[in-house]
């Protein structure tokens, strides 16, 4: 391994673990942490992911270098046939977000999710109670049954030059609705949910922009496994950080991998990304990566639906949809984008401009 490498390793602190899946507090204005889920329906018709961040990476206000305090933020995002039906962005104060490592009970101003374990399972219950564009108001509550989960304990001292990747979960069942209503409480949609998970949480004491100049992950569930990957290009480095993690049968097989991209389209707003993604683990695992559809983008941030193939040592291809995220933190200095950035965010109570 040559010495370029094994600084790589350092900058990447990998866990899979429900003990350490807890707020990590840090004096830093710059610092940021973000626990996330998101799923796909049975039906293959709709997907949703959620974000809670304690300080919003996106935000005009986190890139801006005259503040010395934090911005919490809730995502809420589902998608219909692939297409956004419903996107809330909201930003809050530093006193609204309230996390508790004893109970693992997070709430971001009338938002929360907790950790319970009973007889049938442990997960998360997820509540939602926000408002979002032209005043609708989002109520959901969303439950995540792990399959899969905990199952690599490194827990590690908190060091500002690293980043913490913790796969909490690759695998959960999702149940649950989601309510839509106008500012005269009207129906405007009402969705039953029910489909396959995931959840993980990352934290960097990092400005965003100034470590990570490229960013992508993905995941996607098939009938025997769940596969996940993670790349990305430390600033200063000469390779990106790949990681490729396939669990099987109540195991995680884990590694570096090679991370091969072709065939590059630019979104609407200018974000160049790849068409397809391949992988392949030391041990030969192999993971292909074909783009169908963008759901979601901005500036600097593109997510898309894509057909994976993945391949395992029995030789058997699994074909199945799954979900590719690509972030370019460098545009987030771009002053001149904030303007445009901020129509989607919701802020000081109020409801974004933009849907």
């Amino acid at each position: 391994m040559t010495g370029t490498k094994q600084v790589l390793a350092e900058r990447l602190h990998f866990t899979s673990c429900i003990k350490d899946d807890v707020w990590h507090p840090k004096s830093n204005s710059k610092a940021y942490e973000w626990f996330y889920f998101d799923a796909l329906s049975d039906n293959g018709r709709e997907a949703l992911t959620i974000t809670f961040f304690d300080n919003f990476i996106f935000s005009p206000r986190y890139n801006s270098n005259h503040r010395d305090y934090k911005i919490p933020a809730l995502m809420f995002c589902f998608y219909r046939d692939g297409k956004p039906l419903f996107r809330a962005i909201n930003e809050f104060t530093e006193a609204d977000f309230i996390y508790s490592n004893e109970d693992k009970i997070c709430r971001l101003s009338n938002n929360s999710f907790k950790f319970d374990s009973a007889p049938y399972g442990k997960g998360f219950l997820i509540e939602i109670n926000t408002t979002f564009h032209k005043n609708k108001k989002l109520e959901a509550k969303l439950e995540w049954l792990f399959i899969d989960c905990d199952f690599e304990t490194n827990q590690a001292d908190i060091s500002e030059n690293l980043h913490y990747w913790n796969l909490v979960a690759p695998r959960a069942d999702v149940t649950g609705h989601v309510k839509v209503t106008d500012r005269s409480d009207k129906l405007i949609d009402l969705t039953h949910f029910r489909g396959t998970g995931y959840h993980d949480h990352r934290f960097d004491s990092r400005w965003l922009p100034n470590s990570i100049s490229e960013w992508y992950w993905g995941r996607a569930h098939f009938a025997d496994s769940t596969a996940v990957f993670y790349s990305f290009q430390e600033i200063g480095a000469t390779e990106p950080t790949n990681k490729f993690y396939v669990v099987k049968n109540g195991e995680l097989r884990q590694g570096t991998a090679n991370f091969e991209t072709q065939g590059f389209s630019r979104d609407i707003l200018g974000l160049r990304f790849p068409n397809r993604i391949r992988l392949v683990s030391e041990d030969n695992m192999r993971l292909r990566i074909k783009k169908t559809q963008v759901i979601d983008s901005n500036f600097f941030f593109v997510r898309f639906l894509s057909e994976m193939t993945l391949t395992l040592r029995d030789g058997k291809p699994r074909k199945s949809i799954g979900i590719v995220e690509h972030l370019a933190p460098q545009k987030l200095k771009y002053r001149w984008l904030d303007w445009f950035t901020d129509l989607r965010i919701g802020k000081d109570g109020k409801c974004s401009f933009l849907p």
